[in-house]
């Protein structure tokens, strides 16, 4: 039986418009009233999510920064996992020796050295302020959540084990989007922060049904008892996805949920 149901929001639970249709709202709020908890679990910040859970009418947790916070819909931190000052300095030199695009966050805030049309195309920008600071490599950086690194597929591609070269073993990077890699500190994962949180009301992994579709929410669908990946998953999602939607975004999850939950 389950008894929590965690979703993704970009690309996911969110159209390509990032609205939520009526009906799937429905659909979920049928879920929590009788009894199922319906928990956000996504790479953006608190901000931004929040106005989601607002929308789904869920009082649970809020999973944001790709799993670095847990807080409640008021904002109450539960758990947080930041980088320090120190790797966000190493990490800001690293990206300007390649002539990387880098994020940080502070206080909910998006941190870069100067706005340019990426910042804006991040959807978190219109929720939250964003912090000029200028050279990132001189800047004095407060504890983030997370940092982002924003190229074309590509770059990415080529730049993902140069960083882990870098700084070997020491921080997890996931993609959230083709054009971002995500960078938490060590063992921070969707997955690592539903399973603390899932544990705490005393509901296991078999009692989780777990929503995404791309490579961040791997370890979290496939750590739940049902993993889901929505029809417009990225293909290595849905090979080890317990089930695969045939509906994409909002309506994959408004299938799954009414197959295993309804």
């Amino acid at each position: 039986m389950i008894k929590l149901i965690a979703l993704d929001l970009d690309d996911t639970l969110l159209m390509e418009d990032c609205t939520i249709p009526d009906e799937v709202v429905d659909t979920l709020k049928e879920a929590e009233k009788r009894g199922v908890k319906v928990v956000i679990a996504t790479g953006r910040i608190f901000p931004s999510a929040k106005g989601y859970a607002v929308r789904l009418g869920t009082d649970s947790p809020i999973i944001c920064y790709n799993g670095a916070m847990i807080r409640t819909p008021e904002g109450d931190v539960i758990q947080a996992y930041e980088h320090s000052p120190e790797d966000l300095h190493e990490i800001a030199v690293f990206a300007k020796e390649h002539e990387l695009y880098m994020q940080a966050y502070a206080e909910d805030e998006i941190v870069v050295e100067k706005t340019v049309d990426k910042t804006l195309i991040d959807p978190d920008s219109k929720a939250t302020g964003i912090r000029e600071v200028g050279d990132l490599t001189e800047t004095v950086f407060l504890p983030s959540p997370k940092l982002m690194f924003f190229d074309t597929p590509e770059r990415l591609a080529e730049i993902r084990p140069v960083f882990e070269e870098r700084f070997p073993n020491r921080f997890y990077a996931a993609t959230s989007k083709e054009y971002l890699l995500e960078v938490m500190p060590k063992g921070v994962s969707k997955r690592n922060t539903l399973e603390r949180y899932a544990s705490s009301c005393g509901i296991s992994a078999d009692e989780v049904m777990a929503c995404g579709d791309n490579t961040n929410d791997r370890e979290m669908v496939e750590w739940a008892g049902v993993g889901v990946s929505v029809g417009n998953g990225v293909a290595s999602l849905k090979e080890i996805a317990d089930y695969v939607a045939e509906a994409e975004r909002s309506y994959g999850v408004k299938e799954a949920v009414e197959k295993f939950v309804l």
